[in-house]
Parts: structure tokens; sequence; C-alpha cells
């Protein structure tokens, strides 16, 4: 994967209506070629945030979107966008919003303790320092998923609970729930031998990141410095994530 660029048509944006981004769709001009992408206004360390975890995911083998660095023709500021995939968040597809009831978080809980990546998508939650796993940022159609919607990681915005540990353990019992802990702190593991101090993979992303416009790279030493401190207590970071589920 690779962080792309491109140019912003804007008399294709249409929005999306969904979420609190402010996220769009628009024609993307990427590499001379024409591509229908979701976009949305954004400052240059959240779009820095968004790439690194772009790349980190698809690196640890997790699904995400191509980042792309969106420029606004009319006025040369940056957007942050991802190619569009065609099928919906999890919210959408089960109608969650504020007032939803009981039998939909419950019906999200299943999808999500099912999802055979789920641990590996709790540890990295914990790794990027997110909070902000809400249904509205998980891609579903019915069998793959993708995680999208990052730029509150890293920092930027307080963590005060891995929501979507929070999410796949909702009213289930404690074997269950001892299952997804297990399957993340053995991801936790994982991540940390492919990502460790030495790992060439540091060097991978620091030249994806080399080509970006400074305002934007500017923030990568900063970001791969958090990342690289939080995979010293991963295991137990990931494990603590699921625990105050037993008290439930």
């Amino acid at each position: 994967m690779e962080i792309e660029q491109g140019f912003l048509i804007p008399s294709t944006l249409q929005p999306v209506g969904e979420g609190c981004t402010g996220a769009n769709y628009a024609i993307v001009l990427i590499a001379g070629l024409s591509q229908r992408c979701v976009v949305k206004v954004a400052g240059e360390r959240e779009i820095a945030a968004e790439c690194l975890c772009a790349l980190l995911g698809d690196m640890l083998k997790l699904p995400t979107l191509t980042p792309v660095i969106v420029t606004d023709p009319r006025n040369n500021t940056f957007w942050f966008g991802a190619r569009e995939i065609e099928y919906p968040s999890l919210s959408s597809r089960l109608k969650i919003k504020d007032n939803a009831n009981m039998l939909q978080w419950q019906a999200l809980a299943i999808i999500l303790s099912g999802w055979s990546q789920v641990g590996q998508a709790i540890s990295f939650d914990e790794l990027i320092v997110n909070g902000d796993r809400n249904p509205g940022n998980i891609l579903w159609n019915g069998q793959n998923f993708t995680l999208i919607d990052h730029e509150r990681s890293l920092g930027i915005q307080p963590k005060e609970i891995n929501k979507l540990a929070l999410f796949a353990t909702n009213n289930f019992q404690s074997a269950l729930i001892s299952k997804i802990q297990s399957a993340s702190t053995s991801a936790a593991m994982a991540q940390q031998a492919l990502l460790n101090v030495d790992s060439p993979k540091w060097a991978d992303l620091s030249k994806k990141f080399s080509s970006t416009p400074e305002s934007i790279k500017s923030h990568y030493s900063q970001f791969e410095h958090l990342v690289k401190n939080n995979l010293q207590g991963l295991v137990n970071k990931a494990a603590d994530a699921l625990t105050p589920m037993f008290l439930r």
C-alpha cells in the first residue's frame, strides 16, 4: 500500500450523509485518472495520522483503505480521502444511531465477535491509541470488514476506552470475552514482533511519507515514536482493554 495524491474536482462533491466528519463523495484525479473517492476536510496532523494508521493496518494484514492526500485547487488546501468501496458502515447497515435499541446493539456484538480478526483489530486500536472505533468507523458488506477513520488516533484526542472491545462483547458471557481477550493478546505479540524497534518496516513507512507534502510529513516522526513506545506494553494494553468487560 502507498500514500496516493490527487486533485479534487470540486463540482463533484456530494455529501455522504453519515458520520460527524463531513465526508463527501467526489471525483479525484489520481495519476491523471478520475477516481471516485470519499473525501473530508481535515487538518494536516489528522491527515498524517490517517495515512500512518492505514499503512500500519495494511502491514498488520488488517483491512484498511489506501490513503489519498487530496489537494483542493480552489485554495490549495489538503483534504483526506480514500477510494470508495461499495459497502456501508455497520451503523448504516444496522441503522444504529444514538437511540439504538438493545436488539441493534446485540446484533452488532454478534457480528463483531464473529469476525476472525476482531482480536487483531482490538490490539491495533491499542497500538494507535484509537478510542473512536464506533460502528460508523467499520465498513461491512455482510462478510468483509474494513477499518476507516483514524483522525482521532495517535494522541490527537484522548482515548478513554477501547470501543471495539466494548461493542464486540456486549451482553456476552465471560467465556466468550476470555476468548476475544486471548485473541487480542496473541495479536499484540505478533504485532510487537513485526514492528519491533529494529524492524525494516519503519524505514519502509518513513520512505512512503517522504514524497508527501512537508506539512504532513513533518508529523511522521512524532507518530512513529508514539507507536514504538506503545509496542513495549502492547500485550498488557490488549488484555486490559477486555478486563473491564468481565465486570459488566
